[in-house]
């Protein structure tokens, strides 16, 4: 087994010191006594046995000297870009949940997904899991912790056989606290995540609710840069202790209602002073900010004591990627609230927003007469370099 080999020669960067993660013989053993000792029984997950022999096999047959694979290939210009908005979908994930948004979950695979790095010019990509993340089995706490576990073991096995290609954030089980904090604490010490991926809502629970404040003071304090990735979910609300689709339009979630989200928990942390409180925090917010930008004075008028200090923090702690076709025009809604060049990055929702509309998107980055040359190639890698410095290993 190649498994050895491969933990005993991949380590990665946490806090710019090199952490290995415990070694075995057997990576399904050294996974197995992690998560017993922190209390997690992963085998009351249905899904476990074909979870752990995908990441075996990602061990086994992964080429340990890859690096930057995305290089490889005809590129577009300009090189290396860093796509900081991609997701993973092994099968099994697949399987226990099929549809997300109003769409069927795409298929996934690592060979897919380093064909179309290739095709874009993309030499590297943080990944996650999509929503819902651990969240497949709302109000289960042993299993929701049990499959975020198992989840970030995953992307670890992921990022360690493609060192220099992959880099990841991490799940958390919202809304248990205690669970998330000592997730957060283990994936970035051990496994060596860049930042943790939240929803925009947890089960109706936004971002900047009372329950998870001990969250926020936790991560706040972390030894590593606290980078907080805040993707879109789907709404819902409570009713009769049943969890119902809230969106009240006959059009998918996924293409109206995502940017909603945004806008929704972007409120919820300004409005709830989340963002003010909690300084060491950064935020990467994704498609341009959704709705946001059309919303962010309507909102914040009637609050005028965090008025500016909102948008300072929208300009310095807050990172927007450009995943989807955002750069046509919604980019300037952005641009119109003063968030500075130096704040955009580039995302493209990988598998979620299939190969079609990639070139598209990329094309209008580079073809949008709102940027210089350099603030384009900023866009594409050296603004993303700033915000994750030496968590990365460049």
């Amino acid at each position: 087994m190649k498994t050895s080999t491969i933990l005993t020669h991949v380590t990665f960067l946490v806090a710019a010191a090199s952490v290995a993660h415990a070694q075995d013989s057997n990576a399904t053993a050294t996974i197995i006594a992690a998560a017993t000792a922190d209390s997690i029984d992963l085998t009351i997950l249905n899904i476990f046995d074909t979870a752990i022999a995908e990441i075996e096999d990602v061990y086994d047959t992964a080429p340990i000297t890859t690096r930057n694979v995305g290089r490889i290939g005809r590129r577009a210009t300009p090189d290396n870009i860093v796509d900081v908005h991609a997701h993973f979908v092994p099968a099994w994930y697949k399987a226990i949940y099929p549809n997300v948004g109003g769409s069927e979950v795409p298929d996934w695979t690592m060979a897919a997904q380093l064909a179309f790095m290739a095709g874009q010019g993309i030499s590297r990509a943080l990944f996650s899991f999509s929503t819902p993340g651990p969240n497949v089995y709302p109000g289960n706490k042993i299993l929701t912790v049990a499959l975020a576990r198992l989840m970030n073991e995953q992307a670890a096995a992921y990022c360690r056989a493609y060192p220099g290609t992959f880099n990841f954030y991490a799940q958390v089980p919202f809304p248990y606290t205690t669970e998330a904090i000592r997730e957060a604490e283990y994936a970035i010490t051990k496994l060596g995540a860049i930042g943790i991926w939240v929803q925009s809502n947890t089960e109706g629970i936004y971002l900047g609710d009372a329950t998870l404040k001990s969250f926020f003071q936790a991560f706040n304090n972390f030894s590593q840069r606290p980078i907080l990735y805040v993707h879109p979910a789907v709404p819902v609300l409570r009713i009769n202790n049943v969890l119902v689709d809230a969106n009240p339009t006959t059009y998918i979630d996924g293409k109206i209602e995502f940017y909603f989200e945004t806008a929704r928990t972007i409120m919820d942390l300004t409005l709830t002073q989340t963002i003010h409180n909690f300084t060491n925090i950064n935020y990467v917010i994704p498609h341009v900010g959704g709705a946001y930008p059309s919303t962010v004075d309507r909102i914040l008028k009637s609050y005028p004591t965090i008025y500016d200090s909102s948008f300072a923090i929208y300009d310095t702690r807050f990172w927007w990627d450009s995943a989807g076709p955002t750069y046509a025009h919604q980019v300037s809604g952005l641009l119109g609230m003063g968030v500075p060049k130096s704040q955009l990055l580039y995302g493209t929702d990988f598998p979620y927003a299939p190969l079609a509309p990639q070139a598209g998107s990329l094309a209008a980055v580079k073809a949008s007469p709102l940027f210089t040359a350099d603030e384009k190639t900023a866009i594409f890698s050296g603004n993303v370099r700033t915000l994750f410095g030496s968590i990365i290993s460049w």
